[in-house]
């Protein structure tokens, strides 16, 4: 009874103002603190900041630039020439780091003015996807929410006129944000529609100008375990449609190059359960990532353009990586592939080279300047262990096909980004941008990864050194330790400006790389799903013992943190070991599992089903019922709990952070508090306004 869609029902709303409100008289004694945290987050921020141009056929560049005065960005074009009015010097220093001269700014979108409600002050919530430049950039796109609940209006803008197309028949309602144009002109434009239940299921065209409901479906799917989504081929020659679930991916692919009247949709290959494979195209080839025929970390094949539709079985294999090696992500150039992965858990990135006519080249893979193969050990109080040293990396806003340049990034716990541009040919790497906060001496702090004594869960530990002159000698100390286990989500190292108020206090931050995640491969994350998702938690668990037995922490010092599938994986292990922890963080957990999977009129739920199994199945049931959060509240101890929701997410209901807070209120057998923070306009990624986030 506690689900309200609509928002309407004044019983609910009332109990969520006084749980909200509960919860800021229970924390009034801290706001001097929180005040003092604040302020050091925001002392961190740059004044501005204006990202790395992306360059697009016809002649402009575009970017966006951020203020520490303004909670959102403004987006900008320039022309790429050399006569015109000069762009600021920060841009224009960028541009010259990629070998670009830019003129004659012109301002595209301020998401500020967009966040003006028409009545002096500012919308509570804004999301925005965009802006996307038609092929001759006479139009722009961008998709806009103001609710939090992922659901886009998209809008057209002409730069001819400055001025937003405003007939009743041009906004697009109910989409997921994506946009993409055809290959010239400005006249459509290629997006993804939701239901109502927030899953991408259908791709239409769209003609500017013309009613949504006119608009042509390119391809509808039915079964509500699987969502769409689209891009372009890197060489912008097809629009691929891949419509995927957890186990399973087919990718279809539409000729953009082709009148629209003559090309047809064509499936690459046919669904196979079990089998799931990205595509790219290059110079008559598909080059497709894959894991079938058993390749449980992927494996690169290819198949000739002219054969499709095919049969898996006859892809050609170019690269079936060892063991140790999984492979992600694809991106096809003219002369290379670049290729995402991780080997021994670690990211990585390949290149491959295509010899003319196509065919396997050689392999390497980016040895980036900072990397260190081994840290050696880090010292505790009880034991020496080895550690690794950690660190990220991705490709980058690679905008060309034609391009001996790779654009990559680097970043980690204590780095706060790195762009270069990487020369293919010599191995060459150029810094363009280096991104930091102000005010943040990158020496003062270490990070290390060490592994559980029990089930042998990596352990990531970050704390500020000179704090720490010993290593983690001298403990034990407050500590904050997170996990995620879900989807094969990997939880790389990422720069994090907002802990720093935490290790400048000596609190050590650590993530267990728990089953169920990416991070080691698939079987690392299968053994995390169906019917052995308690393996998350006996690994939370270790790494939380870990840190005990190591002498980094103490249960009095030690607090858990879990977000949304994360909050799963801290709340079923607090179930279990509740004196570990001195507290809980809970950020829109997921703790209502028998309940929300055994509905699939909820949204993602169907999806789910794939990754930790349908209740309504009677052996998924039972199992699930021996793990769910909330059924497993029981007369016990329990730490300290501050819990949030958001009113308007779509992906974790309100009302189960709602039901946990109220039952764990009542079955437990200690004084320690039990609070819920709400928000009532964002969504599942909380506050859009940076600085309300910080809050």
């Amino acid at each position: 009874w506690l689900r309200d869609d609509t928002h309407e029902n004044e019983e609910i709303r009332q109990l969520l103002e006084d749980e909200d409100l509960y919860c800021c008289r229970a924390l009034a004694s801290l706001q001097e603190l929180s005040d003092e945290l604040h302020r050091e987050m925001r002392s961190h921020e740059k004044e501005s900041s204006v990202g790395i141009p992306s360059i697009y056929p016809g002649g402009y560049a575009y970017y966006s630039r951020g203020s520490k005065k303004k909670a959102y960005e403004s987006h900008f074009r320039a022309r790429i020439q050399r006569d015109g009015n000069p762009v600021p010097s920060d841009v224009a220093a960028l541009a010259q780091a990629i070998d670009l001269q830019l003129v004659d700014e012109e301002l595209l979108l301020d998401e500020n003015e967009l966040n003006d409600d028409g009545e002096g002050g500012s919308r509570p919530y804004l999301s925005t996807c965009g802006p996307d430049p038609s092929a001759d950039h006479v139009l722009f796109a961008y998709a806009k929410d103001f609710e939090g609940n992922d659901s886009y209006r998209i809008s057209f803008h002409d730069t001819r006129q400055n001025a937003e197309l405003k007939e009743d028949n041009v906004e697009l309602e109910e989409t997921d944000g994506s946009i993409l144009w055809e290959n010239s002109g400005h006249a459509a434009i290629y997006y993804v529609g939701h239901d109502h239940e927030f899953r991408g299921y259908i791709v239409r065209k769209h003609v500017v100008g013309t009613p949504q409901s006119s608009d042509t479906v390119v391809l509808e799917e039915k079964d509500r375990r699987f969502s769409v989504s689209i891009c372009k081929s890197s060489d912008e020659r097809f629009l691929i449609i891949q419509s995927a679930s957890s186990e399973t991916a087919e990718n279809y692919l539409l000729d953009l190059d082709t009148d629209s009247k003559q090309s047809k949709l064509i499936s690459v290959c046919a669904r196979e359960f079990g089998i799931h494979y990205d595509v790219d195209h290059c110079m008559g080839f598909l080059y497709i990532l894959t894991d079938k025929d058993g390749t449980k970390n992927s494996k690169l094949c290819r198949t000739p353009l002219a054969s499709i539709p095919s049969q898996s079985m006859h892809w050609e294999d170019l690269w079936v990586p060892e063991e140790h090696i999984h492979l992600d992500s694809l991106q096809c150039f003219e002369h290379f592939l670049a290729i995402t992965g991780r080997r021994n858990g670690a990211s990585c990135i390949y290149v491959m080279l295509l010899p003319n006519g196509g065919g396997k080249g050689p392999i390497h893979s980016l040895i980036f300047p900072e990397m260190l193969a081994s840290s050696g050990f880090i010292t505790t109080p009880r034991t020496q262990a080895a550690a690794q040293t950690l660190f990220s990396v991705s490709l980058a806003g690679n905008d060309l096909f034609k391009t001996d340049i790779l654009r990559v990034h680097y970043t980690s716990y204590i780095v706060p980004g790195r762009d270069y541009a990487y020369h293919v040919p010599t191995r060459e790497f150029k810094l363009i941008k280096e991104s930091g906060p102000e005010h943040y001496n990158p020496s003062l702090y270490r990070a290390e990864r060490i592994t559980s004594k029990e089930r042998q869960v990596p352990i990531s530990l970050v704390y500020r050194a000179d704090l720490h002159p010993q290593g983690l000698k001298g403990g034990p100390f407050p500590t904050l330790l997170t996990g995620y286990g879900a989807y094969g989500a990997c939880q790389d190292p990422g720069f994090d400006s907002n802990i720093l108020c935490l290790l400048d206090r000596g609190v050590i931050y650590a993530v267990a790389h728990v089953r169920g995640g990416g991070e080691l491969g698939r079987d690392w994350r299968e053994e995390g799903r169906y019917l052995k998702v308690k393996n998350r938690f006996h690994d939370f668990i270790a790494a939380a013992e870990t840190l005990i037995s190591m002498g980094i922490s103490e249960r009095s010092t030690l607090a858990a943190w879990g977000e949304s599938s994360g909050g799963l994986l801290v709340t079923a292990s607090v179930n279990m070991r509740p004196d570990l922890f001195k507290a809980i963080l809970l950020y829109v957990p997921f703790v209502d599992a028998v309940n929300t999977m055994s509905d699939p009129s909820i949204p993602l739920t169907c999806g789910e089903w794939e990754e930790i199994g349908n209740p309504n199945q009677r052996e998924t049931f039972y199992y699930m019922l021996e793990y769910s959060p909330y059924d497993n509240l029981r007369m016990q101890d329990y730490p300290a709990a501050l819990v949030t929701a958001s009113q308007n997410d779509t992906m974790v209901g309100y009302w189960e952070p709602l039901k946990y807070v109220s039952k764990l209120r009542r079955v437990k057998t200690d004084s320690n508090p039990v609070l819920l923070k709400v928000d009532f306009h964002a969504g599942h990624g909380g506050a859009s306004d940076k600085s309300k986030s910080m809050r």
